[in-house]
């Protein structure tokens, strides 16, 4: 078994994080997408088939700190 650390988790109350920011970065890109419609009720399209060449995807850690201002 690997020495990976729990990950601890607690409530905070909403006023204790007015003045804090922080969350995920989320990024990445498609290569090759190609999407497929179709004609559906009332003329609007519908999506019947989709698919992509590759895909990547990074998410990243925004440490919580405070709001500068």
């Amino acid at each position: 078994m690997s020495n990976i650390s729990p990950i601890e988790t607690r409530e905070i109350a909403d006023a204790d994080l007015d003045g804090v920011a922080g969350g995920l970065s989320v990024g990445g890109s498609v290569d090759g997408l190609t999407a497929n419609f179709e004609q559906g009720p009332n003329g609007l399209p519908v999506l019947t088939d989709i698919s992509a060449k590759s895909l990547s995807l990074t998410v990243s850690d925004i440490e919580l700190g405070p709001i500068a201002g």
